[in-house]
């Protein structure tokens, strides 16, 4: 599922002249959005030979429509984990709080009268997981691995499997995914692999997937830029059949390459 260097494409990324070039896209595409009023992720990505820091940059616009969003940047420590101990997964929200969970970080702990969030599956722990920055989803580690969404349609939906949802069976969301790459993964090729992996296992939902009488396939599934100092990489996943376990793919993009995922799927073949 992890592709070889793929040949260049024209869909979704463009090869580029000079590294002015790819400041000029991520210009236009900024001016683009607030002129729009824009109601949707779109991600924005750059490889190392086309910026002109000589390494890989990511970006996007987390567009909530007329959701109330959290937006606090939340540090998330690095931290020793006792043997045996589990890494929880949740039901993340989009409005304040997006989670109740001190285990995760301090900033996450309950205040004003805030209930702990319960859990919707677990996975076992690793000895040690890295700090880094977080949002609505994973932003960037201490490693310097980087993570940008954009919500994307599919043929599938899925969703969570939380006690007002007896439908639901399935328990990684793209924003546990996208944490649990950074607090364990120092390269884009670790993170890509490792979410796979855990959505397959755990079964992937998406937040926008209506109901099962009346699903919303234009935004049941996810693509994410994630790039590491030298590497840049695009990512796609969507629940599986019968609302569970769930597809994916990842692609390296060439190092002289702009990548653009306004939601849809970019890789092709």
């Amino acid at each position: 599922q992890v592709g070889p260097d793929p040949t260049p494409l024209t869909i979704g990324r463009y090869s580029l002249d000079s590294a002015r070039m790819a400041r000029l896209s991520l210009a236009v595409l900024a001016a683009a959005s607030a002129a729009t009023g824009a109601l949707a992720c779109t991600v924005v990505a750059v490889g190392k030979d086309a910026s002109a820091t000589g390494h890989p940059m990511v970006a996007h616009t987390d567009d909530s429509g007329t959701a109330t969003t959290d937006v606090r940047l939340v540090r998330v420590p690095r931290t020793k984990w006792p043997k045996g101990s589990t890494r929880k997964l949740y039901n993340w929200k989009i409005g304040y709080p997006r989670v109740v969970a001190p285990e995760i970080a301090p900033d996450y702990a309950p205040v004003h009268g805030q209930k702990k969030f319960e859990p919707i599956g677990e996975i076992p722990q690793v000895a040690e997981t890295y700090a880094y920055w977080d949002m609505d989803y994973g932003v960037q580690n201490e490693m310097g691995l980087s993570i940008a969404e954009s919500t994307c349609t599919a043929k599938t939906a899925g969703w969570p499997a939380t006690p007002d949802k007896p439908y639901g069976y399935n328990r990684a969301s793209i924003e546990d995914l996208t944490k649990i790459a950074l607090e364990r993964c120092a390269t884009a090729r670790c993170a890509v692999e490792l979410m796979g992996k855990i959505g397959v296992e755990q079964g992937f939902y998406s937040d926008d997937c209506g109901s099962p009488s009346d699903p919303d396939f234009s935004d049941s599934s996810e693509a994410l830029a994630v790039a590491d100092s030298e590497e840049l990489w695009t990512f796609n996943i969507l629940t599986g059949k019968n609302n569970a376990s769930a597809i994916w793919a990842a692609m390296r993009i060439p190092s002289g390459h702009v990548m653009a995922i306004a939601n849809s799927f970019t890789i092709r073949k």
